[in-house]
């Protein structure tokens, strides 16, 4: 079974997200802080990461380097973000 790590400080979107997977058979963990994220990226695997990119306590942009650093997990980045530097900063960091 897929592993899916949700990180998205949106409960609602959070939770919508969660049940969509869920329903879809996926096994899935949802985090909404870097800090959560962090946490259970450390003491578990997973196949793909959706990441909001705004987040209470930092960046998406964060949880996704600490994943790249240690994994080849996938990564989706799920924000209403819409400039175009935004879309930039993640091709310049390779993102």
């Amino acid at each position: 079974m897929k592993r899916i790590l949700i990180v998205e400080d949106d409960m609602t979107m959070n939770k919508m997200l969660s049940n969509i997977l869920l329903a879809e058979g996926y096994k899935v963990t949802s985090a909404y802080t870097v800090k959560e994220a962090q946490h259970y990226f450390q003491t578990g695997t997973f196949d793909l990461a959706i990441l909001d990119i705004n987040l209470p306590d930092g960046s998406g942009y964060e949880v996704c380097k600490v994943i790249k650093e240690k994994s080849s997990t996938a990564v989706i980045f799920l924000t209403a973000n819409d400039l175009e530097q935004d879309i930039t900063f993640m091709m310049t960091e390779g993102l």
